[in-house]
């Protein structure tokens, strides 16, 4: 037993092997993945068996990994391992919002990152020969050691399960279906609509429909939250849904499967809200606050190109900066508003309430609530209600015969809650991911209502139908949205790789 504890096992370790396991860990952690044991054993007898095989391509891994990690942790920590959205966002965004979120990323997941890649330059760098050739039986029983390991731990549905090839893996797979989603849109986007509207009566000459961003709903003091930031939205006679649950926790994926017709789950972009309320007879615009840029669109912004006319403040770019003011398209609404066109649907797509919240307020806040980031997320709701007060009161001033919608894009999770340092971030694992604000406000309305019956994005399509008084082949006319109905309840929802998930099962974090 001695000869073999020191003629084959005792070769195979060094003194470099707690850093090595130390580094893998955090590596992982970096990463987005969660540390488990045995996946971590198996990666490191790997990483062991690699070193005693070919020092030179253990070497350069552990410093192509110590650069990944050091600059996916702060990704990997706040949004996990590479999926749809975090290849989604990467594509579609810019240096500004990229700087937006370095900001609002905690210290913590800086220093991770920085600890991969000090200990991978020290594991790569290290001159002592302690990864020096090993004999055939050490060899032998390292290899054994890996497979089964591997065998027993790591192996889920067919795939290895080690993070450092899962997030090759699903960095690959991502980024396929993103881009494959991209070649789709592009393609669609050309083709005709289907749609062939049957209108029942027209009720209203003006339709404005507001896109929000990252609006909470349990920060909504109209909708119960506890601080008073809408003033406006508490005195108007308008119906709030009160059930209102967003199709997902992103703005591409939850818009694209809110504002689309889908036909086995395939998002024609071509069939969207634009082209219903244009082939309905409508002048079209579509003004946002959100960037557009030629060479890299989201499908947001091809589903924004389709409307009759569009106004885009940060043209070339997405200017997430505190310079871009939401208060900025007011006076593209009110040149929409003034055109001579008959009956129109109007589209604001606000920034609102996007991280970080203070690069919406300029630093502001009206009380402070325990922490910055937090006090400015109450502030932005604010500024959004009274850009909704100055839209109604344009609408009133141009015309006797309007009505407006607004619901916001997701929710938002919390990141070190109850600290100083707390502030909101996306997310799709809890319930307020995905409860909204959803109301209806128009020139005829009397009285406020309250419908607490669910109401789905995913249902959007026929709700947004029955809003502008229309039928069509298309569109399942299953229920009255818009009223107190019980109507079947979609209880499903989009997660972050665009997998549909039971929304009722979801946690509830307040």
């Amino acid at each position: 037993m001695k000869g073999f504890v020191s003629n084959i096992i005792k070769p195979l370790f060094s003194k470099w092997d707690f850093f090595l396991a130390v580094w893998l860990g955090v590596l992982t952690l970096s990463l987005g993945y969660r540390i488990n044991i045995i996946p971590l054993l198996a990666l490191f007898m790997g990483a062991k068996l690699l070193a005693k095989t070919s020092q030179l391509l253990y070497k350069l891994l552990v410093i192509i990994y110590s650069l990944i990690g050091f600059l996916y942790a702060p990704t990997g920590i706040i949004y996990g391992s590479p999926d749809v959205n975090v290849v989604g966002s990467f594509l579609y965004t810019t240096l500004e919002e990229s700087i937006g979120f370095l900001k609002q990323t905690p210290f913590y997941a800086f220093l991770l990152g920085l600890v991969v890649l000090i200990l991978g330059i020290a594991l790569a760098t290290e001159k002592k020969s302690t990864h020096a050739v090993a004999s055939k039986k050490s060899l032998m029983m390292l290899s054994v050691f890996f497979v089964v390991l591997v065998s027993f731990g790591p192996m889920k549905k067919n795939r290895i399960d080690l993070s450092a090839y899962r997030f090759i893996s699903d960095l690959v797979t991502a980024y396929r279906t993103v881009s494959t989603q991209n070649q789709g849109y592009a393609a669609i986007i050309q083709k005709k609509p289907i749609w062939q509207p049957v209108i029942k009566s027209r009720r209203y000459h003006t339709y404005l429909l507001v896109i929000g961003e990252s609006v909470r709903r349990d920060y909504v003091h109209a909708f119960g939250g506890q601080f008073n930031n809408t003033p406006w939205l508490d005195s108007v006679p308008a119906t709030l849904f009160n059930n209102y649950i967003s199709a997902g926790p992103a703005t591409v994926i939850s818009l694209t499967n809110t504002l689309v017709y889908k036909q086995d789950r395939e998002k024609q972009l071509n069939n969207s809200v634009v082209t219903l309320a244009e082939k309905s007879g409508f002048e079209t615009w579509w003004l946002s606050n959100q960037g557009v840029k030629s060479h890299s669109d989201s499908p947001i912004a091809r589903i924004a190109k389709s409307a009759n006319h569009t106004g885009f403040i940060n043209t070339g770019k997405a200017d997430y900066s505190a310079s871009s003011s939401d208060e900025n398209l007011l006076p593209l609404l009110a040149e929409a508003l003034k055109s001579p066109a008959g009956d129109k649907l109007i589209i604001l797509h606000l920034m609102g309430s996007h991280p970080r919240a203070c690069d919406r307020t300029q630093g502001r806040f009206d009380s402070d609530i325990g922490s910055k980031e937090l006090s400015c997320y109450v502030k932005s709701i604010a500024m959004t209600d009274s850009l909704l007060g100055k839209a109604n009161q344009l609408l009133s001033n141009s015309t006797a015969n309007w009505t407006m919608m607004y619901f916001s894009d997701h929710g938002l999770s919390y990141i070190d809650k109850n600290s100083s340092r707390a502030y909101l971030t996306h997310g799709d694992s809890t319930k307020q991911n995905y409860q909204v604000p959803f109301f209806i406000l128009s020139s005829d309305s009397t009285q406020r209502r309250v419908i607490s019956q669910r109401r789905s994005g995913l249902d959007f399509i026929t709700t947004f139908a029955q809003w502008l008084n229309i039928d069509d082949p298309a569109i399942t006319g299953r229920c009255s949205m818009l009223s107190k109905s019980d109507c079947d309840e979609v209880n499903t929802v989009y997660d972050f790789n665009e997998r549909l998930t039971n929304y009722n099962v979801l946690p509830s974090i307040p």
